[in-house]
């Protein structure tokens, strides 16, 4: 709380300021004491960031050794200090015993010291302990200078200060940053200026004293100016106060054994000249349309320091739409006691910029926005640089392609960031009985949310409404994807979070949708009485063929498709329930997660005698190795018969207890080799003699026909990767069945037991 107190030069007591009148009456009896010069830190070791004080930017590296007497430290004290966060000014004893360090926003906060202290000779460093942020800060500038140990005191009690020349003085309390040692009562010193530089300023940047303790500190001027400072003044932001050609200040301190919180003060003292006011460039008032952006700022930031004596006022508006924001990116650092931005508009209360870095892009839904600029006649530093844009937060519809075309996300192209608060779902359509679509994201930068660990997101979704990939900022993988029928869906959701950092801002997506035409292998299926089963294996799915089935069943039949291999993302199937791609589609969801390798095989069916089956490999994830094993029949079992068709991916490993009971009933076993070896072998075993037809491979013609029983004998090896049962069967019979790949048989060897197995049947 600051208590601004104007007196008459006679110091006449109002009744109801008895107290504060009898104490400036002591004072004034103090004010004709004899003053003495001081030379207070004239003497020392100035140092600053490179060009100070121009902004800089990278590594820093300086060392200063300092000898002092032997009942001397070392004090490091500040008028500016915003640097990159591992940008450090370290103070070490010479020993190396118990280095101090300041880093970063030093000036930024009010209750960090701004001093280092060494008892003795002192190594000081500045230096970046870390690579540097490359924001162009204020800057570092500093004296070293020595003091009395056995005072810890940084000025004398009627010290009469000149500050005609442009140096600093820093008004700093007794064994700062801590208590003074011992009470101090009616210090008074004098502050002086001449020549031009008629102001003196009091840059206030930590304080604490406790006027319920008798503590006291005022700022005396001519003409009545008088100034009361009390409690933590600095809690909040640092203040400060400007007098004309001299000032006085009297203070006294209590003294205090034990405390949390230490009695101090760290003032910075200047002169200025007294000049009026400046503006800066393109300020005004400014109607920003729709799509349009505007720069604004203090000139030559990042490169020199701004102008003192700045009030600057910028007011820009809009004609809202219902799809449109102001968007505003800033960048901004100033000195922190005494140059401010204040921001109209942005959010419901005003804005107040000062100090250190402020790198951000705000958005907002309100149609005015109004900047005020201003800095005082002393220091300075970055300045600020600002673009403000009325962006468009309209959504793509989506495209229907007829050639390559690039998909973005709102304002990709011409605007700084997406809008917050967005759910875009665009679709993009293309003919897919002549095309293939490639996906390829040539960008894809979203934001991330360290308060509530959330993030936004971009969704591809296939024609089936399947997730094809999730990215989120963190996303490193695939960037190119396929789609073989039409639409696809990308989902585009931004979180409702008004404010991000500039480095985290994310521009959005753009993707290249290419057409590719579709190479079409045909092939037509028709099913018989005496052709039941169709099997679609063993395809060159690297080719970048579509192998195409055109599938007619029996009068009054369905089309049942069973899969024996995994074919999430490496293989697209399409599925047309009728004789075209015009057909419907049926939904293959399903084959993502529950294809069953060992045991009854996944199936999708047709409502309908007609199919048209697509089968493309994914150019993105298919490889040498890929494969795709599935069979088509139109064979539809009563439900006693149980599934059709059992698959076994793994070797040796015998699936058991197949139950063979039903009425005029089927059931294939199957082996998925993916190395479709021809010494690969299947063995079966029943479990009760019955009555069936057992045929060698993918069918039920008489040529293949192995066994009229299960008893009839069999060869033990049965080199084929199907067997088809015929049965009908009224007990709980049931079947085993394995497979395993042979080393001792040739291709000639295996061509002979293959006709064997057939011919002994």
């Amino acid at each position: 709380m600051h208590l601004i107190n104007s007196l008459p030069m006679s110091f006449t007591c109002l009744q109801q300021a008895s107290k504060m009148c009898q104490f400036l009456n002591t004072l004034f009896i103090f004010l004709f004491l004899n003053f003495h010069e001081s030379a207070a830190y004239q003497d020392g070791i100035s140092f600053t960031t490179p060009n100070y004080p121009r902004p800089y930017t990278g590594q820093l590296s300086e060392r200063h050794t300092v000898s002092v007497n032997q009942s001397q430290g070392v004090a490091v004290v500040f008028e500016q200090f915003l640097a990159s966060a591992h940008d450090c000014v370290i103070a070490c004893p010479t020993n190396d015993d118990g280095c101090s360090s300041l880093c970063g926003d030093a000036m930024d906060h009010g209750l960090v010291p701004k001093i280092l202290r060494v008892p003795g000779n002192a190594i000081v460093t500045m230096v970046s302990v870390e690579p540097n942020d490359m924001f162009p800060h204020s800057g570092i500038s500093g004296k070293i200078i020595n003091y009395d140990l056995n005072r810890n005191s940084f000025f004398e009690c009627k010290d009469q200060i000149d500050l005609s020349s442009r140096e600093t003085y820093y008004f700093v309390s007794q064994n700062y940053p801590l208590s003074p040692t011992s009470e101090i009562s009616q210090c008074i010193i004098k502050f002086l200026t001449s020549g031009n530089r008629q102001g003196i300023r009091f840059a206030v940047y930590d304080f604490y004293l406790n006027q319920l303790q008798h503590d006291s500190f005022f700022i005396l001027g001519k003409n009545g100016k008088n100034i009361s400072i009390e409690g933590f003044a600095t809690e909040d932001e640092p203040v400060a106060y400007y007098f004309q050609n001299e000032a006085d200040v009297t203070f006294s301190i209590s003294h205090q054994d034990h405390s949390f919180t230490q009695k101090r003060f760290y003032i910075l003292v200047n002169s200025y000249e007294i000049l009026p006011n400046t503006q800066c460039d393109n300020t005004g008032n400014v109607d920003i349309t729709l799509g349009q952006s505007i720069k604004f700022g203090t000139q030559q930031f990042g490169s020199n320091v701004y102008d003192n004596n700045l009030n600057c006022g910028f007011n820009y508006t809009r004609t809202a739409t219902s799809n449109s924001l102001f968007a505003l990116a800033i960048e901004y650092e100033t000195e922190k006691c005494c140059d401010t931005m204040s921001i109209d508009g942005l959010t419901e209360d005003q804005q107040i910029y000062q100090g250190f870095q402020y790198s951000s892009l705000y958005f907002t839904k309100n149609e005015k926005l109004s900047f005020l600029f201003s800095s005082d006649p002393i220091v300075g530093g970055t300045g600020f640089n600002a673009s403000l844009e009325h962006i468009d937060c309209t959504c793509s519809a989506g495209l229907v392609l007829v050639k390559n075309n690039v998909l973005t996300s709102p304002g990709y192209s011409n605007s700084i960031s997406y809008c917050p608060d967005l759910f875009c779902t665009p679709k993009v359509q293309f003919q897919d009985d002549l095309y293939d679509l490639q996906m390829v994201f040539t960008d894809v930068d979203l934001r991330s949310y360290s308060l509530n660990n959330d993030t936004d997101s971009l969704t591809l979704f296939d024609a089936y409404d399947h997730t094809v990939v999730q990215m989120a900022p963190s996303y490193f993988g695939f960037m190119t994807f396929w789609a073989t029928v039409s639409p696809v869906t990308l989902q585009f959701v931004s979180k409702s979070l008004t404010a991000f950092p500039l480095n985290m801002i994310g521009r959005g997506y753009s993707m290249n949708l290419n057409l590719v035409k579709k190479s079409i292998v045909s092939e037509k299926i028709t099913f018989t009485d005496s052709n039941l089963f169709k099997d679609i294996s063993k395809l060159n799915l690297s080719s970048n063929d579509t192998f195409e089935y055109v599938v007619t069943g029996r009068p009054g039949t369905q089309i049942f498709i069973y899969f024996f291999t995994k074919t999430t993302n490496q293989v697209f199937i399409d599925i047309f329930d009728g004789d075209s791609m015009d057909a419907a589609r049926i939904d293959n969801k399903a084959l993502y997660s529950n294809v069953l390798e060992n045991g009854p095989s996944m199936m999708l069916s047709t409502t309908s005698k007609k199919a048209v089956i697509h089968i493309r490999g994914n150019p993105t994830f298919v490889g040498k190795n890929t494969d795709f094993q599935a069979m088509v029949t139109d064979l539809k079992l009563d439900e006693s018969c149980g599934p059709l068709v059992y698959s076994m991916r793994n070797a040796k490993v015998p699936y058991k207890n197949i139950p063979l009971q039903g009425t005029n009933c089927y059931k294939i076993l199957h082996f998925a080799d993916s190395s479709y070896t021809p010494s690969a072998f299947m063995s079966v075993k029943f479990s009760d003699n019955l009555p069936l037809n057992l045929f060698y491979g993918l069918t039920t013609s008489t040529d293949y026909f192995l066994a009229k029983t299960s008893n009839d004998p069999l060869p033990e090896d049965l080199f084929t990767n199907y067997l088809v049962l015929q049965y009908s069967s009224s007990i709980a019979a049931t079947v085993d069945f394995s497979w395993d790949t042979s080393s001792i048989c040739t291709p000639q060897k295996l061509h002979i037991l293959k006709n064997n197995s057939i011919q002994a049947a």
